[in-house]
């Protein structure tokens, strides 16, 4: 009965190109990427971008990104927000970006603010409201399960 080959090294056997250096060959070279060329799509740290979805985005450093309101929150709040938070706009304009108008609420509350339909568009005060309703609605199912 004769060993079938699996495709796999033997445990001891060396490659045939082990010490060997790769040279690119023929016009590769010219489009590679070189050390130290910065790529078209760079941007500097601290800037805004906008998402097709209508959100903005700023760069806090570099390849990370952070979403422009929840930014902002923070850096007025001087808080920082727990994972399972966002930042609400409290309008529903995706552009008003002034303090008052921005809410930090948990996924929770946002869920029952969407499923009740709790958030009105162009009212920040019923907005407002919606959100402290929706927080009861949370402390009343938590009462119910104790």
């Amino acid at each position: 009965m004769t060993q079938r080959n699996k495709g796999c090294f033997k445990k001891g056997t060396t490659p045939w190109n082990k010490g060997k250096h790769f040279k690119a060959g023929g016009r590769s070279v010219e489009t590679q990427f070189k050390k130290g060329l910065v790529p078209h799509n760079y941007r500097p740290i601290g800037t805004v971008v906008a998402h097709s979805d209508g959100y903005r985005y700023i760069k806090i450093a570099e390849h990370k990104w952070q979403l422009y309101q929840r930014y902002l929150w923070e850096k007025v709040n001087h808080k920082k927000l727990k994972r399972n938070q966002i930042v609400l706009f409290l309008d529903g304009n995706r552009d008003n970006y002034k303090p008052d108008n921005l809410a930090a609420i948990s996924r929770k509350e946002l869920a029952i603010i969407n499923r009740e339909k709790l958030l009105t568009k162009d009212n920040s005060e019923l907005s407002k409201a919606g959100i402290l309703i929706a927080k009861l609605k949370i402390k009343i199912n938590d009462k119910k399960e104790k």
